[in-house]
């Protein structure tokens, strides 16, 4: 079973959320010419007054710019995944008039589209979202499907400056960290992780108590040989509690544990997941939590040798009615 963070467009749907109101303003409807000319600082889908999820008004994304202004994204195909980088300056999406993929430089202005085609999908069963990496020069394009025996088609790595993919991952596997370069990543399936490079592929099986949890996200590497994950209490249908009980640490040159420590944070709603954001240092990893309320996150700082936190910040969501939200900063 794939691993993945619970998506919130997902939670939201049931939610029952407060009624589409006058408190959002009309966006401009056509981005503004050339581009933005300033970098976005996050993009959201609406819901509707009927509380039905995005359609009609809400069907497009809105892009709100790093200087408070709101335009609505029309050339993307309704209710399409779209990504942001950190610094908010690239913005990828499928194009609805050709079904392309294409990344937006909001600064620069320029739009350059992908040579990988986008195949058709169909939401309910398989679905992809696009992901900027190395600061919008690379794309990854992740395809999940939404039960078993949905076939996936493979994951690919695109290099966004000439259009061409450059890695297409194996079947039934995602990506766990590209190199700045391009020239080496790491990916992983249910079972194993494999590092791959232009010299080849090496595979470790993963440690058993990783293989064994289908929980939370993925390994997280450091690009120094580790790699670290988190464990949940007990996920469906073995239970219904996804707060974190364990961080699990491995060296990526062996596949064998390294660290392997009990959390105790202090998340008291029992939907409250988290997945390791990124490492901050040698024995420190951030980890993003959910709480169980719709957008609203708790990031801690973690030590993988002892469990020892710090709480390093807190997000909510900008504004309410919200259907999906898609920040640019990490």
């Amino acid at each position: 079973m794939r691993k993945l963070i619970v998506i919130a467009a997902v939670v939201a749907a049931g939610a029952g959320l407060i009624p589409l109101s006058t408190a959002i303003r009309a966006p401009d409807q056509r981005p503004p010419r050339p581009a933005a000319g300033e970098a976005a600082a996050y993009a959201y889908l609406c819901d509707n007054a009927k509380d039905e999820g995005p359609h009609d008004q809400c069907a497009h994304w809105f892009v709100v710019t790093s200087g408070g202004r709101t335009w609505q994204l029309t050339d993307a195909v309704e209710r399409g995944y779209v990504d942001l980088t950190a610094d908010g300056r690239y913005l990828a999406y499928q194009r609805a008039g050709d079904g392309r993929l294409v990344v937006r430089d909001l600064v620069g202005g320029t739009v350059r589209a992908v040579q990988e085609p986008a195949p058709g999908v169909d939401g309910d069963r398989l679905a992809y979202r696009p992901m900027l990496l190395g600061k919008g020069r690379w794309l990854y394009v992740d395809y999940v499907a939404a039960w078993d025996g949905v076939d996936e088609p493979p994951s690919v790595v695109v290099d966004v400056a000439t259009g061409r993919t450059v890695w297409r991952l194996p079947r039934d596997s995602w990506l766990d960290r590209l190199d700045d370069d391009g020239s080496r990543l790491m990916v992983e399936d249910d079972k194993s992780f494999s590092v791959m490079d232009t010299s080849g592929t090496t595979t470790r099986p993963l440690p058993a108590r990783l293989r064994a949890v289908e929980a939370t996200g993925t390994l997280t590497p450091d690009g120094a040989g580790q790699a670290a994950q988190v464990v949940s209490r007990n996920f469906p249908a073995g239970g219904a509690d996804l707060r974190p009980a364990r961080l699990v640490t491995i060296d990526t040159r062996t596949g064998k544990a390294l660290h392997d420590v009990r959390l105790s944070l202090p998340l008291k709603d029992r939907a409250s997941i988290c997945d390791v954001s990124r490492w901050a240092g040698s024995r420190e990893v951030l980890l993003r939590c959910g709480t169980g309320e719709l957008f609203h996150e708790i990031n801690f700082r973690v030590d993988t040798r002892t469990g020892h936190y710090a709480k390093a910040g807190e997000t909510r969501p900008p504004r309410s009615h919200l259907f999906e939200l898609v920040r640019a900063a990490d």
